[in-house]
């Protein structure tokens, strides 16, 4: 018995007839897996945002860290992770530090941070800078497809930034200029 998922209905009202359908599907999927992937971007995006008010509005350091728990840092980066006033500067949450936020990325994706200093947190100034801290999140879909990974890059400034596929290759680069790559 086959099954139809919604991406199947969704073609065949863009369907024709045979040669069509093929292009249509394959559009379509293609199109969805990018508004998937840019959905997540995004996430990681608002969430250094909202780190880097927080550090800001409370006149003292917030830390995000990979979390497997939703309350301690620990696990990986693709178990998801927590936002926290870090009292102590330390980059792990202890007894008594605020819990601002938690989440985790889309089912299915792999999620890293490599950065200069710790690839386990990064850290907000009262000034609303990175405590000495540049880097980026990788984030990748669980099939290591290129194509549909996307970097989130944070400067020492704060500064973040979504790169683009500048070359035109259909995949889109690191903090260097380089292809991501997944594997």
């Amino acid at each position: 018995m086959c099954t139809r998922t919604n991406f199947d209905r969704i073609a065949d009202r863009h369907c024709n007839h045979f040669n069509s359908c093929f292009i249509s599907r394959s559009f379509i999927y293609a199109l969805i897996r990018k508004q998937q992937v840019n959905g997540e971007a995004n996430v990681l995006f608002s969430l250094v945002h909202l780190a880097r008010t927080e550090a800001i509005k409370r006149n003292s350091v917030v830390t995000i860290c990979k979390s497997n728990d939703a309350n301690q840092c620990g696990g990986n980066w693709s178990d998801g992770w927590i936002v926290f006033q870090d009292n102590n500067k330390d980059g792990s949450r202890d007894a008594g530090e605020t819990l601002i936020s938690s989440g985790t990325i889309g089912y299915g994706y792999q999620l890293s941070w490599t950065a200069f200093g710790s690839n386990n947190y990064i850290r907000f100034t009262p000034q609303g800078l990175t405590l000495s801290q540049n880097g980026s999140f990788k984030l990748c879909p669980g099939d290591g497809d290129a194509r549909y990974a996307r970097a989130v890059i944070i400067s020492k400034t704060a500064r973040v930034r979504l790169p683009k596929d500048t070359n035109g290759d259909g995949i889109y680069e690191d903090a260097g200029g380089s292809n991501l790559m997944c594997s």
